[in-house]
């Protein structure tokens, strides 16, 4: 004759375990049923018809509802004892443990920093500064120069005695050229003027930052009671 052998557990990653471990056990997997959202009335039915007594039945059912899992295992009457066995490796919970522990309250605070931005005047400008530098250029110049050249004409002519009288004397003729030579003059211009003055105005500017967040996460915690029934 089938024994159903009951376990609940806290949360349903427990519950999964549990399954697990049963049908490591040996146990078949279509006789072990989990309930987590079925009804008190369901709940109640379930267990009454596996034997249990109605109020004990209907404390489950409610254990359910405040989020319990129950395991609920169909086995034979000489392997009752190694299911129960196996369940109890887990943290077993009464409905009144769990229905307790469900009725705590305690509270913790949500933390959240936020970003203010302000304004502050900072000194900045320009600086005019003159720097001399030197660069070579070149520039062409058309020159004109003359020269002076001889040339020598042979002739056969017979002077008269006062002619050559008046032809024997010491002379000098001197024919001058010009030559052009480049002259180099700097002068100074004027090419740009730089001027500093304050413009007034506004910009708007987009500031990030990192800012914290306290959360508050809520997690399962087993519990140390440890009880299970077997019919």
């Amino acid at each position: 004759m089938p024994t159903s052998i009951i376990g609940l557990f806290e949360t349903q990653d427990i519950a999964r375990k549990v399954v697990s471990a049963l049908g490591k056990a040996g146990f078949d997997d279509d006789k072990i049923e989990t309930m987590t959202k079925a009804g008190i009335d369901e709940t109640t039915d379930r267990l009454v018809e596996a034997g249990y007594d109605k109020d004990k039945a209907r404390r489950y059912g409610e254990a359910i509802q405040k989020g319990g899992v129950l395991v609920v295992a169909d086995v034979d009457d000489d392997k009752a004892d190694e299911a129960l066995s196996t369940m109890r490796q887990f943290d077993v919970l009464t409905p009144e443990a769990l229905l307790e522990s469900a009725g705590e309250e305690t509270s913790a605070q949500v933390i959240e920093e936020t970003l203010d931005v302000g304004k502050r005047k900072v000194s900045a400008g320009k600086r005019l500064t003159t720097e001399v530098s030197e660069r070579e250029v070149e520039k062409t110049v058309t020159l004109q120069d003359e020269s002076v050249e001889v040339e020598r004409t042979k002739a056969d002519k017979t002077l008269k005695p006062q002619e050559a009288a008046k032809a024997f004397k010491e002379t000098t003729v001197e024919v001058s050229g010009y030559t052009e030579k480049p002259v180099v003059s700097k002068e100074a211009h004027v090419v740009e003027e730089v001027s500093l003055s304050k413009n007034s105005g506004e910009r708007d500017v987009t500031v990030s930052g990192t800012v914290r967040r306290q959360d508050v996460s809520v997690e399962d915690v087993d519990r140390k009671t440890k009880s299970s029934d077997k019919s």
